[in-house]
C-alpha cells in the first residue's frame, strides 16, 4: 500500500459542520408522535444535547438547512419501506450521523435503511440509555477538525481515499460511501491481506462490543462491497472470512 502526503490550503473537511452544531450539540429531531418526541428530547436534553423537533410532514430540508443540525433522529414509528424514501431526500442535503428510530423490528427495512445512507438502526421501545450511549457513540466517531492544513491520500491500487474529505476514488471515479463505509474501507486497506474481525470493526468504528448475533456490519460490508464492484474492473475484493470477520485480499 502507498500512502501519498499532499499539501493543501487549508482544506474545508465537514461542510455540514457548523462550530455552533459542534459546541451545543445540536440533534434534529423529526418524528410524528409528538409524545414521544417530547420524550425523547427530554432524554437527550438532560443528557447534555440541544434537540429541535420536526414533524415528518414538515418541510424536513428547509428544517435541516435553518438548524445546522450535527445528527438528525428520524423516528418513522410503524412505517411502511415506502417511508425510507424520506432518508434519501435528508442524504442530498445532510452528510452527518443520521439515526432511525422504528418500531418494526424488521431485517428488510434494516437493509433498506442501511443502504440508503443511515448509520445508526435503532427498534423501539429503546431505552433511554441506550439512546444516549448511541448518540454519544455517533458524536465521537463523527467529530473531526473542521479545516486541515495537511490532506493524506491512501493509495491501494486503483483505489484512492482522501481521509480527511471523506472521498472515495475507484479508477479514477468517485465512490458515493456513507462516513461508516468510508471508515470500514480505510481499515481495511490499512490491513490489506489481514483478516479484521468483527469485534474489532465494532469495537473500533461503532464504539460497542459485538454481541454476536447483530448483522449491522455485514450489512454494510455487503453494501460496501456492491458499492465497490459496481461498473469497475477493480481487483479489489472485500473476502468473509467464515467465523473470523472480513478481509481486503491483496491487489495483484
Amino acid at each position: 500500500m502507498t500512502i501519498i502526503v499532499t499539501n493543501e490550503n487549508r482544506v474545508n473537511t465537514d461542510s455540514f459542520l457548523t462550530n455552533d452544531a459542534l459546541e451545543n450539540k445540536t440533534i434534529l429531531l423529526i418524528g410524528n408522535d409528538k409524545r414521544l418526541s417530547d420524550l425523547f428530547q427530554y432524554q437527550l436534553y438532560t443528557h447534555g444535547y440541544q434537540v429541535k423537533q420536526k414533524h415528518c410532514e414538515e418541510n424536513i430540508l428547509d428544517s435541516i438547512s435553518k438548524n445546522k443540525p450535527y445528527l438528525v433522529i428520524l423516528d418513522i414509528g410503524f412505517s411502511d419501506l415506502a417511508m425510507l424514501t424520506v432518508i434519501t431526500q435528508i442524504r442530498t442535503l445532510f452528510s452527518g450521523p443520521l439515526v432511525l428510530l422504528t418500531s418494526r423490528n424488521s431485517e428488510q427495512e434494516q437493509i433498506t435503511a442501511f443502504n440508503l445512507g443511515v448509520d445508526e438502526y435503532l427498534v423501539k421501545p429503546v431505552s433511554k440509555n441506550i439512546l444516549n450511549v448511541r448518540v454519544d457513540s455517533l458524536f465521537r466517531r463523527y467529530t473531526k477538525q473542521v479545516v486541515v492544513d495537511e490532506q493524506t491520500q491512501i493509495q491501494l491500487g486503483d483505489l484512492t481515499l482522501f481521509p480527511y474529505s471523506y472521498k472515495c476514488q475507484l479508477e479514477g471515479r468517485n465512490i458515493s460511501l456513507t462516513q461508516f463505509e468510508f471508515k470500514l474501507i480505510r481499515l481495511l486497506a490499512e490491513n490489506v491481506g489481514k483478516i479484521m474481525s468483527r469485534d474489532y470493526i465494532y469495537s473500533n468504528l461503532l464504539g460497542r462490543e459485538y454481541n454476536g448475533s447483530e448483522r449491522t456490519v455485514d450489512v454494510r460490508v455487503s453494501q460496501l462491497r456492491e458499492k465497490l464492484t459496481k461498473n469497475s474492473q477493480s481487483k479489489l475484493h472485500i473476502e468473509t472470512i467464515w467465523g473470523q470477520g472480513y478481509m481486503l485480499s491483496p491487489v495483484k
